[in-house]
């Protein structure tokens, strides 16, 4: 089944409430529901990007495994490449880009042995053309 442009969307959204609660795992079941269903390649790859992230910052937060997020990371990068802008009414360019800089925060905070990695990191998921953010406890990540 290929998704409305209404579904995707409800789809997203239905996740992002669970991503913006920290609740990682949660977000990756609801998105992972529609990515099973899904029909058409790019998006059924924009939702595993989406996927991957959750999964990444479960990986981090609950299991406290950096590197594993890091990889998760990369993965979620490469699937997001080449989804337009707008896909799931997300700025995919912004996440596109908070992926990267998050990875590259994760790591160097684990080389200098920082333990307690704070919503700093977390890749921000916002809704195209707004500027709400949606890192949990409203964070916007610096570094």
């Amino acid at each position: 089944m290929r998704s409305t442009d209404a579904e995707l969307e409800a789809i997203v959204q239905s996740g992002l409430e669970a991503y913006s609660a920290g609740l990682f795992f949660e977000a990756h079941e609801r998105w992972e529901v529609g990515w099973r269903d899904e029909r058409h390649p790019v998006r059924k790859a924009f939702l595993q990007g989406l996927i991957l992230v959750a999964a990444a910052m479960h990986k981090l937060t609950r299991m406290k495994s950096p590197s594993g997020a890091v990889r998760l990371l990369r993965k979620a990068h490469a699937r997001l490449a080449g989804v337009p802008e707008g896909m799931g009414g997300l700025d995919v360019g912004l996440l596109s880009d908070d992926v990267l800089r998050a990875a590259s925060a994760i790591e160097r905070r684990a080389r200098e042995g920082e333990t307690d990695l704070d919503a700093s990191v977390l890749p921000r998921m916002e809704l195209a053309g707004a500027g709400a953010s949606s890192a949990p406890g409203g964070a916007r990540p610096g570094a």
